[in-house]
């Protein structure tokens, strides 16, 4: 257990949910998996593939997934101090965080789909720096943009949300 714990303490992100329902997903043949597993890199690479695929369903079906990565963006620009339509241009170092908050899991990538500059930011990326952060997300997006397109539900969701959360984080950042 200890493993297990200290293993979590590195990667905070972990939604514990989703973390030791991940493999069972992935490989449903497989009836247990032990602590040890679950100790191990390879639980956090069952981890990170789940919530790939799941990243790659149907927009309409993630709409849970899309409030809390919105939440997570909303408390990001008012601790970082920045108004919310600037969000996917802020850098960490030489990065755009929202490169880095996807590679963590902490956004759901249909949330950047209403931002202006998306692909022109992942575009001005090295080959090898777009692999390592946001992995085959350049090479799904246009795939990704034609859900997000004909989506019914989170499309709609997203430009009636966005202008709201945009006023809320303004008025947060006018009165500090």
């Amino acid at each position: 257990m200890r493993r297990i714990a200290t293993l979590l303490k590195k990667h905070p992100t972990i939604n514990l949910d989703t973390f030791f329902i991940a493999p069972y997903k992935l490989y449903p043949d497989v009836e247990f998996f032990g602590l040890d597993y679950f100790a191990s890199m390879r639980a956090i690479k069952s981890y990170t593939m789940y919530k790939q695929m799941l990243f790659l369903e149907d927009p309409d079906s993630q709409l849970d997934q899309i409030k809390k990565s919105l939440e997570f963006i909303v408390k990001f620009c008012i601790k970082s101090k920045i108004q919310l339509y600037k969000y996917p241009r802020h850098k960490t170092a030489d990065l755009y965080t929202w490169m880095i908050h996807y590679k963590e899991n902490s956004i759901n990538p249909y949330v950047m789909m209403e931002f202006k500059n998306t692909y022109s930011s992942l575009l001005e990326l090295s080959e090898d720096v777009q692999r390592f952060y946001v992995n085959n997300f350049v090479d799904q997006y246009k795939s990704l943009y034609l859900k997000y397109s004909s989506s019914a539900v989170i499309k709609n969701y997203l430009q009636k949300t966005l202008p709201v959360l945009e006023a809320f984080v303004e008025k947060q950042l006018t009165s500090m």
